[in-house]
């Protein structure tokens, strides 16, 4: 990757711990001239300005990073504290409610890393409060939510469109404290049909001021961390978070990943290429040595979702970047007849959503708008494919 000296001290940043030549080169990038102003307002953007703080105050060279930058960076990381310790409160509430009436959950994404996985809750931001419960008991524990206070968030399909078409309810908010949840009862779209009832059986309990709740075994969190980025198309400002999440999950579980099973539901799903792809990059990034990583060969992974996947941890715009999440989805998808699905939920979205986003109500104005989209997307997308067809032919 050519990268500048702003996007090197980023990613080199974006992890727990920096050791031998990465320690070398952070301290020779400290001591260049840098747009720190950028360099700030990305590692924000991208949910990692707590993992820069954690990393520049242990090195000796602080004198050539700006005070202002450090005292910006060591406000937002005690900021992240305050809040996570807010939303753990508030979640050992929802579990003992859900426990107090025979409701196991799971928990998902930042509420396992930040306090379990990097065990300093500063690390890892949290924006909403992710929860796996299973399917039957799905309605009910939409129930207690709404009796805690929440409410659906104004989204544009309606519950039963997310029953059926997602992996998660709609978003519920409680507006007095402005705390998200989502209730998911699978951990991905488009993921080969996943049965997560092997997720329950592996899981682990943990508990969250003083409440047992489960946790996902270490190989299902990798898993979920991979889904989670295909799920959401590999926007731009989750790539450098993700993979530092993976890589931490790695140190933390030493020993312990399942790499078989975790083999096994790769092949079970064919989801090799959105898996090994984003781990391959992960082995890249942060020079994991792992004989698991280490067996990730190129003709395992999509060479040129990996390439998009490197221009999307830059901070320079990219025409890349600007790749609609669901052709992004496309491209890392093994299985052709998947592929053709996403390819037309993307092309032609259900009426309900197609109605909110146009505001069109009559059976001819639709047919109008799906027959305009495809064209319209050709003109707005066509240099960016085109982009991609070019990296396909370098790699």
């Amino acid at each position: 990757m050519d990268l500048t000296n702003e996007n090197r001290l980023i990613i080199i940043c974006a992890r727990t711990r920096i050791t031998g030549s990465q320690l070398d080169e952070l301290k020779y990038l400290v001591s260049r001239p840098l747009d720190w102003d950028r360099i700030v307002e990305s590692a924000l953007s991208q949910g990692i300005a707590p993992f820069l703080y954690h990393n520049l105050k242990n090195i000796p060279e602080t004198h050539g990073i700006p005070k202002g930058v450090m005292a910006e960076l060591k406000k937002n990381y005690h900021e992240n504290i305050a809040r996570n310790m807010y939303l753990y409160a508030e979640l050992a509430r929802i579990v003992k409610a859900f426990h107090d009436k025979g409701i196991n959950t799971i928990v998902l994404k930042g509420a396992a890393l930040a306090k379990f996985v990097y065990r300093d809750i500063g690390l890892r931001s949290m924006i909403d409060i992710d929860l796996l419960v299973k399917q039957e008991d799905l309605l009910h524990a939409r129930d207690i939510v709404s009796d805690l206070n929440y409410v659906p968030e104004v989204q544009r399909s309606s519950e039963e469109w997310y029953r059926k078409n997602h992996h998660h309810l709609p978003v519920y908010i409680n507006r007095e404290k402005s705390i998200l949840i989502e209730l998911h009862w699978n951990i991905a779209d488009n993921c080969g049909g996943m049965n997560t009832d092997a997720w329950w059986k592996r899981a682990g309990n943990v508990q969250i001021d003083g409440q047992d709740v489960l946790m996902p075994a270490p190989e299902d969190i990798i898993m979920h961390l991979c889904l989670h980025l295909f799920n959401h198309g590999y926007p731009p400002e989750m790539m450098l978070r993700a993979m530092c999440d993976i890589s931490a999950t790695l140190d933390r579980y030493q020993g312990e990943i399942d790499w078989e099973t975790f083999q096994n539901e790769i092949d079970a799903y064919k989801l090799h290429t959105s898996v090994l792809t984003i781990l391959y990059l992960v082995r890249k990034l942060h020079d994991r040595n792992e004989k698991s990583l280490r067996n990730i060969q190129p003709s395992q992974i999509s060479v040129r979702l990996l390439k998009i996947l490197e221009t999307r941890i830059s901070v320079e715009d990219d025409i890349c970047s600007s790749i609609p999440s669901g052709f992004m989805k496309v491209l890392s998808t093994d299985i052709f007849r998947r592929k053709v699905t996403i390819l037309l939920s993307v092309l032609f979205p259900p009426w309900e959503d197609l109605s909110k986003t146009y505001r069109i109500s009559s059976v001819p104005k639709k047919l109008f708008f799906y027959f305009l989209r495809p064209v319209s997307l050709c003109l707005r997308y066509g240099k960016s494919a085109l982009a991609m067809y070019k990296i396909k032919n370098n790699k």
